[in-house]
């Protein structure tokens, strides 16, 4: 299917919206139970993927539960995102994914966030990125706590204040995502999360990061129609954002299921082509064939120039010991604790602090 190369948040709404205004009968189908697929694949060849899943579902549910329950006993105000908090609509929230995406609502909150997940834990992976722009500020941590029940650690993503486009923008979570949130009861914790409008948004600029569609992204589009989202609110909140990748692939995705009823069969045709066995996680890999790379600490007039241009800078946090370089404190108080650089690199000791002990 060809695609109009101009396509504007104005013609997903209208796109979408046609696809909403469908007969009763039609409804009906779209509200029924989106088949998980186990049952088409031989039980002998996906038994270890679909263990996995069960494992991994268990395991992340239990540490949504806990992130939840620790950041708000800090004050700090947080959602989680994708596919966590797509899960809600699955039936018996059977979604595939592998780690957890928690945006918070304020940057100064995060040297805070960061200290209160330590106790519970979690260790920071790689150095924050953070980056100032006329977008205003914006930061990310990778965090990751040792588990026995998974093949990797717990991983944990945090993005300040909402998920990043590229290399120098970001979609900023507005104050509208943050009152409209929703709270979902996981383990006994109530866990917040994105309203289904706001989803759509944050579910766009994740597409705008893929080259294709995958099996899971019908599926998680077909959940969250049904939720009812204003979709036309979802499409202008993305206006003037260089995310036109991302609706161009959420349009395909709901041409595909207009021109075929439904989106299953799109699916079925999309795992008809795939490999059963799945592939060990990307971030594991790479953390396995890590090196180290030494570097002497950077100006203060050298992170700020990268600030000033846009450009990201990199914090080692480690409330124990006084590393060299720029103190985070001295550009934004949710850097504070932070020894900060213009360059991703680490000494051995700060390394050793921050990447846990796997088992």
């Amino acid at each position: 299917m060809t695609m109009n190369r101009g396509l504007t948040a104005a013609d997903l709404a209208d796109r979408i919206q046609r696809n909403e205004n469908c007969t009763a009968a039609r409804k009906a189908r779209e509200h029924k139970v989106v088949p998980q697929f186990a049952s088409q694949l031989d039980p002998v060849e996906s038994g270890d993927d679909i263990a996995y899943c069960e494992a991994s579902a268990r395991v992340l549910a239990a540490a949504a539960a806990e992130v939840s329950t620790v950041l708000q006993a800090a004050q700090v105000e947080s959602m989680l995102l994708r596919g966590f908090a797509l899960q809600r609509w699955y039936p018996d929230r059977n979604r595939q994914f592998s780690d957890l995406d928690m945006g918070l609502r304020h940057l100064g909150d995060l040297s805070k966030a960061l200290a209160a997940l330590r106790t519970a834990g979690y260790r920071v992976t790689r150095p924050v990125i953070a980056r100032r722009s006329s977008e205003g500020w914006w930061a990310a941590a990778a965090l990751q706590k040792p588990t026995t029940e998974l093949p990797h650690p717990i991983y944990l993503d945090i993005t300040v204040p909402g998920p990043g486009i590229t290399p120098f923008r970001h979609c900023r979570m507005l104050d509208d995502d943050w009152e409209r949130k929703e709270w979902y009861s996981v383990n006994g914790a109530q866990v917040p999360v994105p309203s289904p409008t706001s989803l759509l948004s944050i579910f766009a600029v994740e597409m705008h990061e893929r080259r294709t569609i995958i099996a899971r992204d019908l599926l998680d589009l077909s959940h969250l129609l049904a939720a009812a989202p204003d979709v036309g609110a979802a499409a202008r909140r993305l206006t003037g954002l260089p995310v036109r990748r991302g609706l161009t692939k959420l349009a395909e995705a709901v041409a595909a299921s207009e021109e075929f009823g439904h989106v299953t069969p799109t699916i079925e045709r999309l795992l008809a082509g795939m490999p059963l066995r799945t592939r060990a996680p990307r971030r594991a890999e790479r953390a396995a064939n890590r090196r180290l790379t030494l570097v002497e600490a950077v100006s203060r007039a050298e992170v700020r120039r990268a600030l000033r241009h846009g450009a990201p800078v990199y914090g080692f946090p480690d409330p124990e010991e006084r590393m060299p370089g720029v103190r985070g404190s001295a550009l934004h108080r949710g850097l504070a604790g932070m020894a900060v650089r213009s360059k991703p690199m680490a000494e051995e000791h700060e390394v050793a602090y921050s990447i846990p002990s796997c088992p």
